[in-house]
């Protein structure tokens, strides 16, 4: 288990007994549910201190499974060697796959999860506002307002104010340097500046960067955390609502980015 959860999963215990101990007509929350539902308020707290007031949909019905029926082992073989969303770098990384570059393991890990391109920026873009790193690292936090749901993220990203040069012999890592004073602003890693350098990445990069592009970040990333929160429930029939390409979101005339 990633450590930063620890102390979360806790918490959520904590609630899950004092709601269960309740009488509450029979009704009983899983833990499973408090995880996803504590996500939801999260992101919904962090829109509000932004000056966004969303709804980020919940659709409660998970189970909790027992220690019995977990394969611990196996979950040992599943741990990734890299993540993207959580900025995470496996030690050893290049002697596992070689030849294969971090930012081409992210793709794979979109793909996998279905994401759309303007998907995939909007949930990216969001856990790096909420410094969701998997240690808490500020690798692609561009932001002085960490866990308030801006968009500083792609004004940074695409801003022409910043050099990006390498940390590493390897190019992992990189500076993002000032032009004009030449002092480091910020850092980043490969999976960070994949979105101001691939051009279809980008031009949405530069939709949620725009003046009027900060709302439509976070209506695009709550639709995203809701999809991807919703990937493994086969017992609950697709919204027809929710099935609207999300790329149909990014513009107010009608017109269709991509």
């Amino acid at each position: 288990m990633n450590r930063r959860t620890v102390p979360v999963i806790a918490a959520l215990r904590t609630a899950l007994e004092e709601f269960n101990g309740q009488p509450a007509g029979g009704k009983h929350v899983s833990l499973a549910d408090l995880i996803v539902l504590g996500g939801c308020a999260a992101l919904e707290k962090a829109a509000a201190a932004a000056g966004v007031a969303t709804e980020v949909p919940f659709t409660p019905g998970r189970r909790d499974s027992t220690q019995a029926l977990t394969d611990v082992e196996m979950f040992t073989w599943l741990k990734p060697v890299a993540d993207g969303f959580r900025n995470y770098l496996g030690k050893g990384f290049g002697d596992t796959l070689q030849g294969v570059s971090p930012e081409e393991i992210f793709l794979d890990k979109a793909q996998l999860l279905s994401l759309t391109s303007p998907e995939w920026v909007a949930l990216t873009g969001g856990l790096r506002a909420m410094n969701a790193n998997h240690d808490g690292s500020p690798y692609g936090s561009f932001t002085d307002r960490v866990g308030v749901l801006t968009n500083d993220f792609f004004t940074v990203l695409t801003s022409t104010e910043y050099d990006w040069k390498k940390d590493d012999a390897k190019g992992l890592t990189f500076s993002l340097e000032h032009r004009e004073t030449g002092k480091s602003r910020f850092v980043a890693t490969r999976s960070d500046l994949l979105f101001g350098s691939n051009s279809q990445l980008r031009a949405v990069a530069e939709v949620f960067a725009g003046g009027d592009g900060h709302k439509r970040f976070v209506r695009a990333l709550a639709k995203a955390w809701d999809k991807v929160m919703m990937l493994d429930r086969c017992d609950v029939k697709p919204d027809n609502k929710a099935l609207i390409p999300l790329n149909e979101e990014l513009t107010d005339s009608g017109q269709l980015l991509f």
